[in-house]
């Protein structure tokens, strides 16, 4: 535009709109990559501005589809389509209202004792990580050159990178699968980017995660069912992800210099960004509370207390799927693993399932302090934990403790995760009414529970589902047949 001007000298005619473009666009790039760098900044360290510098770079993406309508001759449809997209999600996924406000644990990303990784690699690794994928996807297009195939633009590059990997998550995810089930595991849930299946209160469902509508990431939940599950089996479930990525991936680059020739550029593409995933999930490294294939392969074989959380997770996953209740627990593995792993989702974990093996036991004292136990590790580093663990403190606290105050602060907590209303739910509930004195109130609640709980597969873990019912439901009769006892302490 100043070369325009000064091209045609004072006869150039330019419009309000134009003249405000020439003033404000040079402005545009600086404005968008500082908002863009803070933004990213402060969602990589979980700060509590993330949230509104999030939308700010989402607001940027919208602003860019909608500059083509202003600028003459106002195109509404444009090549920024896929922006206007990009931004609407991201407004979306920044505004969605959260469990808790954004915390940052200090060693949430230092390495814990005996799990393999270090400090440097969890903070290194994904920028690493992108700048790899990075360079080959440049050196993909650089391929296509080569081999005399067009390059896609921005919005087929980047509907081919979202399809490609996603079918990568699929596809290791699968190895999971299909190792474990030939091993005799069984499946509970199954999550390849907005795509979650699982089973809950013992009934398959389906959800579509819009907040991971652009996310190319995964999970399997499949248990072994039987409590003398070798360490070798759970092994091979677990090396199956990056062996499933690296063959594919052999078998695309393959097919990609001697297939059809309208399938070379994507398999080529999908080819070396599944070696990359091979390989990168091959080294052990942990993003938040997530340890790649790699660290969780070093910790089965460490047979140090890393070895008896592998051991004491599964165990606990066989309770859903088989005889074995919490009671049947390998109490000492818990507590080894408790005394290394004593911080974060992972040690509230082990002290939630000590809790259970001792109240399964019918050893209530023992119960309480592994309760008061995970109740200090909840509130230092694990406070967004899911409802189902809150629910234990709330019944512990109404049941154990007798404490009518303490009780209802949990269920406070419980009630700020939005719950699902299952019997675990209406258990807690009728607990609480009961310590509070509500005998009414606590006997409807548990009338719920018991109905869900009766309704669950027959299974250790909803077995003891059912135990718990039934010790509040004969507090209660003691509580019909005694009126003068006190309730809470």
């Amino acid at each position: 535009m100043l070369g325009s001007i000064r091209h045609n000298g004072p006869q150039l005619y330019l419009s309000a709109t134009s003249w405000l473009l020439l003033l404000l666009l040079p402005w545009a790039m600086p404005v968008q990559t500082a908002v863009f760098g803070i933004a990213w900044w402060t969602v990589f360290r979980e700060k509590r501005s993330s949230r509104a510098w999030g939308i700010a770079a989402s607001v940027v993406f919208i602003a860019w589809f909608l500059l083509p309508i202003l600028i003459p001759p106002h195109h509404f449809f444009s090549g920024f389509v896929l922006l206007l997209a990009v931004g609407i999600v991201g407004v979306i996924a920044f505004s969605w209202p959260a469990e808790l406000p954004l915390s940052r644990s200090p060693d949430q990303l230092a390495a814990v004792s005996g799990d393999g990784t270090s400090s440097f690699i969890n903070k290194a690794l994904p920028l690493f990580m992108l700048l790899i994928y990075f360079r080959a996807y440049s050196w993909w297009l650089g391929w296509l050159g080569d081999n005399e195939l067009s390059s896609p633009d921005f919005i087929h590059g980047t509907v081919i990178l979202t399809l490609v990997g996603l079918l990568l998550v699929a596809l290791h995810e699968f190895g999971h699968t299909f190792v474990g089930l030939l091993l005799g595991m069984k499946l509970r849930a199954f999550a390849v980017g907005p795509f979650q299946w699982r089973i809950r209160d013992g009934k398959w469902e389906f959800r579509f995660e819009l907040r991971q509508i652009l996310a190319t990431s995964g999970a399997t939940g499949i248990v072994p069912t039987s409590r003398q599950f070798p360490n070798s089996a759970l092994l091979s479930m677990v090396v199956a992800g990056v062996v499933i990525n690296a063959f594919t991936g052999a078998v695309a680059l393959w097919l990609a210099y001697t297939g059809a020739p309208q399938l070379q550029g994507v398999l080529a593409l999908f080819g070396t960004f599944s070696l990359i995933t091979a390989a990168m999930n091959f080294v052990p490294f942990r993003i938040q509370e997530n340890y790649s294939d790699g660290a969780q392969i070093y910790q089965i074989l460490s047979r140090g207390a890393w070895a008896d959380y592998h051991r004491v997770l599964a165990v606990a996953g066989a309770s859903l799927v088989s005889p074995v209740r919490p009671r049947d627990y390998d109490i000492e593995a818990i507590r080894r693993a408790a005394h290394t792993i004593a911080q974060g989702r992972r040690g509230l974990l082990l002290r939630l399932l000590a809790h259970s093996y001792f109240l399964d036991q019918g050893n209530a004292t023992a119960a309480g302090e592994e309760l008061l136990e995970a109740a200090s590790i909840y509130n230092t580093s694990a406070s967004d934990a899911p409802a189902d663990f809150v629910s234990c403190f709330v019944f512990g606290s109404a049941y154990i403790w007798r404490n009518a105050d303490t009780s209802r602060q949990w269920w406070a907590h419980l009630e700020a995760k939005s719950p699902v209303h299952n019997s675990d739910f209406w258990l807690s509930h009728s607990a609480l009414r009961w310590v509070e004195g509500d005998l009414k109130g606590a006997g409807e609640s548990l009338d719920k529970a018991r109905t869900l709980a009766q309704q669950l597969p027959n299974a250790g873990a909803y077995e003891y589902e059912r135990y718990r019912c039934a010790l509040l439901h004969g507090m209660l009769e003691d509580i019909c047949a005694n009126p003068a006892a006190p309730v809470s302490s």
